[in-house]
């Protein structure tokens, strides 16, 4: 394969997350036989594969749930069945015992990280309820068990569950109508606030476009991108209605919650 050329359609993502995806498909083509990434990778780089035609390989995806964000790669011959893949993850379900303190997705987040796990190593959370359900690779699930006791102050006990088990993720939907797709106008939508308070988010630094900070008031945005606004929560720029009768764009947002 030509690294360079596959590397150069991720130039917004760490180098070395996509080197490792390289060494996984120049392994698959040494072996002829599936191999599975190590990390859990983000959407922009899973659409993109999903787009790649290659001879002699594709690519196959698992997260913790369908339209999750995170996902681990299966490089995979294209004549290898896709019921046989077998991806090394397990699903896992955190338990808060407490009834007086409620924990939400940050705590269990930062407890998990705060062992060392990097955040690659990981895919989405989902917290319903009391639980906290996750996806990690087998080598990482061992160790939760054994020392994840605690999240927040709050005892907490992990299991591993089936995948059938875990939720599907929660959204909040809105929509609204903007005069462009510009990345100030969405974000105003986003917070419900104006317009200016969005520019200045932007501007700070609090605004982050498919996981890299965009400081550009003018970028459009496309449908499927993801806008992190730090404390404000993650968002999808899900699609584009159509115009109104004032010929203003109405909008369909998704809020993860």
């Amino acid at each position: 394969m030509d690294r360079k050329k596959f590397q150069n359609m991720f130039v917004e993502i760490d180098e070395f997350l996509i080197g490792a995806i390289c060494d996984d498909i120049e392994l698959c083509e040494e072996i002829e036989y599936p191999v599975y990434s190590k990390y859990f990778y983000p959407p922009q780089v899973c659409k993109k594969l999903s787009q790649i035609e290659y001879r002699e390989y594709n690519f196959s995806l698992c997260g913790i749930s369908e339209g999750c964000e995170k996902n681990m790669i299966a490089v995979k011959p294209k004549d290898f069945p896709q019921e046989e893949l077998y991806f090394p993850v397990k699903y896992f379900k955190i338990t808060n015992r407490s009834k007086f303190k409620e924990l939400e997705h940050k705590h269990y987040l930062g407890t998990i990280m705060s062992f060392g796990i990097k955040r690659e190593l990981m895919g989405d959370l989902i917290v319903e309820d009391d639980s906290c359900y996750g996806i990690v690779s087998e080598e990482i699930f061992d160790f939760l068990v054994d020392n994840l006791k605690e999240v927040g102050r709050n005892p907490v006990t992990v299991e591993e569950v089936d995948r059938n088990q875990v939720p599907s993720l929660k959204f909040e939907e809105l929509v609204d109508s903007v005069s462009s797709v510009r990345l100030d106008n969405i974000v105003s939508v986003m917070i419900n606030n104006s317009r200016s308070k969005g520019l200045e988010l932007i501007e700070t630094g609090e605004v982050s476009v498919n996981y890299v900070v965009d400081k550009e008031k003018n970028s459009p945005l496309k449908e499927g991108d993801i806008v992190t606004i730090r404390k404000k929560g993650k968002f999808i720029f899900e699609k584009i209605l159509g115009e109104n009768k004032k010929g203003k764009i109405r909008v369909l947002i998704k809020r993860f919650i």
